[in-house]
């Protein structure tokens, strides 16, 4: 039997920083059709009026795929925009205070709220005793998006394993930076839930076969 997780196994893309706003619309929709399983807005510097229309309309393609919708850091515009979640980083609010937030509103499901631990077991550790839906670990590989980003191991999936719940649905473990179709492998056997992917996805020739590619890895 399948482990019953609290964050959906398999593709997680993250939205490219591209100008071309229509063009990223169609890749959203051509990812959705390939199977990824959960896509996360993030565009930074963008002004909250404007990011609420576009994201507002990402959410609706998400909606029609059955692909969940996440925001990148900002928790109001998840909430305003009735996002199924937030992604959040060490500059970001705190987990419990958006999770107050949250329940504020008068949503039909509970915001889902997952955090980056970057390269660090014990920020893992409290965000599992937080009851968070995933934890990110990363960057795994070179990243052309975040070049100077922190490199994490594979070697924290099988230790964040032995720390969580002996309960069903348990918090997903997710990884991120510089993943693509040729190590995307070895991150699933490492122990991960979910690959989280921005170029090696949205930067390919075919998007909805990378998807399906991507996605059927975790078939296997």
């Amino acid at each position: 039997m399948t482990e019953q997780l609290r964050f959906p196994r398999g593709l997680y893309g993250i939205t490219p920083a591209w100008d071309d706003i229509e063009k990223l619309y169609k890749a959203i929709e051509q990812a959705c059709e390939g199977g990824m399983n959960v896509l996360q807005w993030r565009r930074k510097n963008t002004p909250f009026e404007i990011a609420l229309k576009q994201a507002a309309r990402v959410a609706d393609i998400c909606k029609q795929h059955n692909t969940l919708f996440f925001i990148n850091d900002d928790w109001e515009l998840a909430l305003a925009i009735n996002a199924d979640g937030v992604h959040l980083g060490r500059e970001d609010a705190a987990p419990e205070f958006v999770r107050q937030q949250a329940a504020s509103h008068n949503r039909q499901a509970p915001l889902l709220i997952g955090v980056s631990c970057y390269n660090q077991l014990d920020k893992a550790q409290q965000a599992i005793a937080q009851d968070l839906d995933y934890v990110a670990f990363g960057a795994l590989f070179d990243s052309r998006v975040k070049p100077e980003a922190e490199k994490a191991s594979l070697d924290l999936f099988p230790a964040a394993r032995q720390l969580l719940p002996n309960r069903s649905p348990r918090p997903a473990l997710v990884g991120i930076g510089g993943i693509d179709i040729h190590n995307a492998k070895s991150v699933i056997q490492a122990g991960a839930d979910s690959i989280s992917v921005i170029s090696g996805l949205f930067e390919q020739a075919d998007i909805r076969n990378t998807a399906k590619a991507l996605s059927n890895l975790f078939e296997n």
